[in-house]
């Protein structure tokens, strides 16, 4: 059954579907959906997008140098990933940890793809994969680096527009064989209100929320209990855009709503802020990615081709390719073990 047609069962199923339902259907479905799908590439030049890791192993450089700027003096880590693709920015990380003798004792991936499970047990076979948070188990006796990078942004969201002081749900049906976005009253709105408060919402402003990432958000707070530094990177905001930011791209070109089903990539803009707040008891730090490559790429860290690398620096950190400087934030933060006491107690 390809993609339209369970998006088709759901809607006759119910009368209409969460745009949240609607990707994680177009992007997670078993067999046909995008990330499952045995297409030959998904991510890099010849697939259908492009990312950091791809571009350059000084990406996971970048970051490992982020960790060790706190955890300067480890000698044995733990490497999660979250949402590792075609796995090269673990193997980035990997390869420049040992060049400073610093042991990997245990490599954790989490993955709900098919397609990039198989990739990751090919290319990183004494990795440990897992689809489900819970089942990936940290020894507090060892420091743990956790990281990913455009991980959050591929979490289905819902969509609630401003009506009459009201959030009215965002769906999508079809009528006369034409897909068309409906408002629907939903019993959460006076919620939406309250957790938003802080914003001044008009007429026709939409609002993205997403419960499956406030679900992992649980899941994650609940394992950040021992020595460890987490990081991610990915496309977003630091405050409300009030807007639609529901990205679809197929072939790294942008595709219009319902133009297509097959082969389309469905993401959100990921927001910073609300990540920030919910894991403040942390001291998070956001920052631009243009600040991350700056403030993490030192000279040590450059190869003798110094053209090639400046190149490489350029295009992650500036706005001749999409914008990757100034579109995509770094959220960071950790707890070594007198910190997290601290918090604790």
């Amino acid at each position: 059954m390809s993609v339209q047609q369970k998006i088709d069962l759901a809607i006759r199923a119910s009368g209409s579907i969460s745009i949240q339902d609607f990707v994680e259907i177009s992007n997670f479905s078993k067999k046909d959906g995008f990330y499952n799908s045995e297409e030959i590439q998904k991510i890099g030049r010849k697939g259908h997008f492009i990312t950091s890791p791809e571009i350059s192993s000084l990406f996971g450089k970048c970051i490992t140098n982020q960790f060790l700027s706190i955890f300067s003096g480890v000698k044995k880590v733990h490497l999660i990933e979250f949402g590792p693709g075609n796995g090269y920015l673990t193997l980035d990380i990997l390869h420049y940890l040992k060049s400073k003798n610093i042991e990997v004792l245990k490599i954790s991936i989490l993955e709900k793809s098919n397609y990039f499970t198989k990739q990751i047990k090919e290319k990183i076979p004494n990795a440990e994969v897992f689809n489900d948070l819970n089942n990936i188990k940290i020894n507090p006796d060892i420091t743990t680096f956790i990281y990913s990078n455009e991980f959050f942004d591929a979490f289905g969201a819902k969509q609630y527009i401003h009506q009459n002081e009201e959030f009215n749900e965002i769906k999508i049906t079809k009528i006369n064989n034409e897909y068309k976005l409906v408002y629907e009253e939903n019993l959460i709105s006076t919620h939406l209100k309250d957790k938003f408060s802080n914003y001044n919402f008009e007429e026709k402003d939409i609002l993205e929320h997403s419960i499956l990432i406030d679900n992992f958000f649980v899941q994650l707070k609940e394992k950040l209990n021992s020595n460890f530094f987490f990081s991610t990177t990915d496309y977003g905001y630091l405050k409300l855009p009030k807007k639609s930011t529901l990205r679809l791209i197929s072939n790294h070109k942008k595709v219009n709503l319902f133009e297509k089903f097959e082969n389309i990539d469905y993401s959100f803009g990921v927001n910073f802020e609300y990540m920030k707040d919910y894991f403040m008891t942390f001291n998070p730090k956001v920052i631009f990615q243009k600040e991350l490559i700056e403030n993490f790429l030192n000279e040590n860290t450059h190869s003798d081709n110094k053209g090639m690398v400046n190149k490489t620096i350029d295009m992650l950190s500036n706005t001749n390719f999409e914008n990757m400087g100034n579109h995509f934030l770094n959220i960071s933060f950790y707890s070594e073990w007198k910190n997290l006491f601290a918090i604790n107690f």
